[in-house]
């Protein structure tokens, strides 16, 4: 993306957004009290702003003794999916989420989230995503503040139509996030192709894909359930997710509004962001589970093990196009290993 596109880009967004809300990104009363604007790509009663973003700003408001308040921006009205890290860094909001994959090229370590096979759940992954944030092996994020570095659930494939298993996805087109499952997609004979969560429903629903990889959560949270039939129960890794401030939005913020956000770091989310969204992913596989036009598979050993040989092929090319690969992915299952043992 130029910087001439970029910023005409943002011109734009930033007109919406003077249309939405007034006042500037940082407005201040006598007593200190800032607001910060948060960008959601999700709507407003979506369970991630209701559940996980809503919960964690409060403490941190709670936590300013008056001095922080966060105004949510939801539904894309801020940033598309694609632009919300770039938006955060020009200041056109202060504070934004995403997901890595939507950036190819960008993000290169946290690719190792999205590797086949590694990790269950949200909450191991992003525990030991923030993990490899603290220890300084996670890319591309030095033009902002990082507030949190976390993994979305652990993906499945689902697909639109009431098909007999794994071998019926060879040949789909087959919606996927990021270039390690597109290559994990085109080993088992899919077509992968590349759309953020919220085109998803209406892809399916007009055969622009066949199937999608998506965890549990977004057949609810994306409007999934209505346009999917099988759901293969395989792990196919995840997506990296960041949560992010504008630089300059943190500096000029009051002291006791910089020390809540300071007492609230990225290990904290992702341990906050992990739990609650693997327990709405569980209580999601419920819901389909006692639906009678929907069926649940599991792989079968020998399906299993050769999708292992894939997977192995595929995280090896990772490691070796990927600079620090070997460490990366050592660390990313060392903290896997350490948070199993503690749970």
């Amino acid at each position: 993306m130029s910087l001439q596109f970029s910023l005409s880009k943002y011109v734009r967004i930033a007109t919406t957004i003077a249309a939405i809300t007034t006042g500037g990104a940082l407005s201040a009363t006598a007593q200190e009290m800032v607001t910060l604007k948060f960008g959601s790509f999700v709507g407003p009663t979506s369970f991630l702003n209701t559940d996980i973003f809503e919960p964690w700003f409060k403490k941190m408001e709670d936590e300013s003794n008056g001095r922080l308040k966060i105004e949510f921006i939801t539904g894309g009205a801020s940033a598309k999916p694609q632009e919300v890290f770039d938006a955060v860094r020009a200041g056109i909001i202060d504070i934004g989420w995403g997901i890595t994959a939507y950036n190819p090229g960008r993000f290169d370590a946290a690719g190792v989230v999205e590797l086949p096979m590694l990790a269950h759940g949200a909450g191991e992954a992003s525990v030991a995503m923030a993990g490899l944030y603290d220890q300084g092996l996670i890319d591309g994020m030095d033009t902002v503040k990082v507030l949190g570095i976390a993994g979305a659930d652990i993906m499945r494939l689902h697909h639109s139509s009431d098909v007999a298993g794994l071998s019926d996805f060879s040949g789909a087109k087959i919606r996927a996030a990021g270039g390690v499952l597109s290559a994990m997609i085109e080993k088992i004979g899919g077509v992968p192709v590349g759309m953020p969560a919220p085109s998803i429903s209406e892809s399916l629903a007009k055969n622009v894909v066949d199937a999608s990889a998506n965890d549990w959560f977004a057949l609810d949270g994306f409007s999934l359930i209505d346009v999917t039939k099988t759901h293969v129960d395989i792990s196919l890794g995840t997506a990296g997710v960041y949560l992010v401030m504008n630089k300059a939005s943190f500096d000029k913020l009051p002291d006791a509004a910089k020390a809540a956000i300071e007492n609230n770091p990225s290990m904290a989310f992702a341990q906050h962001w992990g739990t609650t969204l693997e327990e709405e992913s569980l209580r999601v596989r419920g819901v389909v589970a006692e639906l009678d036009d929907h069926k649940i598979i599991t792989p079968t050993e020998a399906e299993l093990a050769a999708w292992q040989v894939a997977a192995d092929e595929v995280i090896a090319e990772w490691v070796e196009k990927t600079e620090g690969g070997a460490e990366i992915l050592q660390a990313y299952t060392d903290n896997l290993g350490a948070y199993r043992a503690g749970n």
